[in-house]
């Protein structure tokens, strides 16, 4: 089985200041806008949409935004996911004016670190993990525990300290309370 291949440059990723990050998110929606979603199928017929969903054709690798040879089900999960990163970095530091001057690394699509976040914030003060999530409604305050437990097995020197979720997961409950060193940031047009 062929990996997804990431059809951006991942050393991007790591140590961008602000205006590197908005550079990266101009890329990234350029990206979006030259490999867009296949067409879906007209039928209807459940057997075929999963096959459009789920399934992908090992001798025809598709592109999909940043990705390529991802099924349609996968590059939406992730896609999703990477806008409220880049997104939420970006507000936070249009609305916390202490963030100008930090550096970021984003952790996006299957890129994982042990002990590290989905993108972790570089001040002078030292590092702050966050996660990210682009969740439905119903499934928020479940994503949010399992994220909260993931944190709590792992070492003392790796701390949570943000949490962004896209801001529409929020429209049953107006606040959640998760712990007192996490903060939950509501990315608003995440998909912008």
């Amino acid at each position: 089985m062929k990996k997804v291949t990431y059809l951006f440059d991942r050393d991007e990723l790591f140590g961008m200041d602000y205006h590197a990050l908005q550079a990266f998110k101009y890329t990234y929606f350029k990206l979006l806008s030259d490999n867009p979603f296949p067409i879906s199928p007209n039928s209807g017929n459940f057997y075929e949409m999963i096959q459009y969903l789920k399934r992908k054709d090992e001798t025809l690798p598709v592109k999909i935004g940043t990705y390529e040879n991802i099924t349609l089900f996968e590059a939406a999960n992730r896609i999703a996911s990477d806008l409220v990163i880049i997104n939420g970095l970006i507000q936070l530091v249009e609305e916390q004016k202490e963030f100008e001057k930090a550096t970021f690394t984003l952790r996006l699509g299957t890129t994982h670190v042990k002990n590290k976040g989905d993108f972790t914030i570089h001040t002078e003060n030292g590092d702050l993990e966050g996660e990210a999530f682009n969740v439905a409604p119903s499934f928020l305050e479940n994503k949010l525990r399992k994220t909260l437990d993931k944190w709590k097995k792992g070492p003392e020197s790796s701390v949570l300290r943000y949490i962004f979720v896209n801001a529409e997961a929020f429209v049953y409950r107006e606040n959640v309370k998760v712990d007192e060193w996490v903060r939950v940031v509501k990315v608003k047009k995440w998909e912008q």
